[in-house]
Order: structure tokens, then sequence, then C-alpha cells
């Protein structure tokens, strides 16, 4: 009698994949933001620090300026961040 063999399969979940960017910070200054869209929370220590930063967060931390009116024709103010 000849054994049959059966092969067992175990199929394990795939987790997403998340794409990160590194992004440096230009301010001389601890700083700490979380991500509004993913929750993620990132912390730079000072000036020239970078963090991998998930790329669903990284057009608004682009897009944050220190200083400059909003409003006006006042200038656009300094930027925090910028790609690593």
């Amino acid at each position: 009698m000849k054994q049959v063999s059966k092969e067992v399969v175990e199929e394990v979940p795939k987790e997403p994949i998340i794409k990160v960017i590194a992004i440096q910070s230009l301010i001389e200054s601890h700083l700490t933001y979380t991500g509004r869209t993913s929750g993620k929370q990132y912390e730079w220590a000072k000036a020239g620090a970078t963090q991998n930063v998930d790329e669903l967060d990284v057009p608004e931390l682009l897009a944050k300026r220190l200083g400059g009116k909003s409003c006006c024709g006042g200038s656009d103010g300094n930027k925090i961040f910028q790609l690593a």
C-alpha cells in the first residue's frame, strides 16, 4: 500500500506596503508632529534631523510654514520641512 503525503500550505496575511519618505527639519528646535492622515507620530531633535515619514503625511508637512501672513498678500513664511 502506497502512502500519500499531504502538503499543508499556510497562508500568511499580507501586510500593506507603507512607503516612507525622508523629511528633514529646517528649524533649530525640537519638533513633534502627529500626521493627520496616518495618525503616526514623528519627532525631530534639531535642524537637519531627518525622519522617515509615511508618504500620506508628506504633503502636509512640506506645506507647513513659520511666520508670514496667511492672508492679504503677505509672505508665505519660512519652510519648516524639506525632502532629505
